[in-house]
């Protein structure tokens, strides 16, 4: 037995990696086109080269990091034309997603209640990182409602993916946070199901406006 959890946790070392280096990215430690040396990541995540070199694959795979044959590995650049696609994809998803929520129990409402509060609080002290770990735990919560798994891990797979475009938009108001995550829940508590995806579809699109706005300004 100890020979085979060894050996698990041996293979979760690239998870562990990929998600260290998923999270600098997501939060703008690591921009793009920031090379990344193999010996560099070993040494910050106390691991040899193998698991480094599959946790680049892994990341190559989502779009997050890009390789070149004779210079490396690099953060891959931001794009506007992926980015409006990623998130029209999303938008997609996430609205079959709420069109199939099981409406929670007063238990399911508390956490997300909570889970709000939360927000509005590391808002309020200007903890943006720990803000974005948490909003996406948020809406998990919300999807994971649904029984389309499936969807819901290419959602989140997604989500993944785009973090690094909404690092880039200013942080959210605690007013938008009320209008935004505070409505979804009281929605989910009056089982208003078109008020669910009235919600959603406002707040999405203005997502998407800001940082359509915010990429072409960068772009010009």
């Amino acid at each position: 037995m100890p020979p085979i959890k060894k050996k698990r946790r041996t293979l979760n070392i690239p998870s562990r990696v990929a998600d260290g280096i998923r999270e600098l990215i997501a939060r703008g430690a690591l921009g793009p086109g920031v090379h990344l040396g193999q010996a560099e990541l070993a040494k910050r995540f106390a691991a040899s080269r193998v698991p480094i070199r599959e946790a680049l694959k892994l990341l190559i795979s989502e779009g997050l990091i890009r390789h070149d044959v004779n210079r490396g590995f690099f953060v891959a650049s931001l794009s506007k034309d992926d980015a409006v696609q990623l998130y029209r994809v999303r938008h997609l998803l996430e609205h079959e997603l709420l069109s199939t929520v099981a409406w929670p129990n007063k238990q399911q409402l508390n956490d997300l209640r909570r889970r709000g509060q939360e927000l509005e609080r590391l808002i309020a002290e200007g903890k943006r990182s720990e803000w974005a770990l948490r909003h996406r735990d948020f809406h998990r919560a919300i999807f994971e409602l649904s029984d389309q798994k499936v969807l819901v891990r290419e959602v989140l797979r997604l989500w993944t993916r785009t973090d690094r475009y909404r690092s880039l938009l200013p942080p959210q108001t605690s007013e938008e946070s009320k209008s935004g995550e505070r409505a979804l829940v009281e929605a989910l508590a009056k089982r208003d199901r078109k008020g669910l995806l009235q919600i959603f579809e406002k707040d999405r699109t203005r997502v998407e406006s800001m940082l359509v706005s915010t990429l072409a300004a960068r772009e010009a």
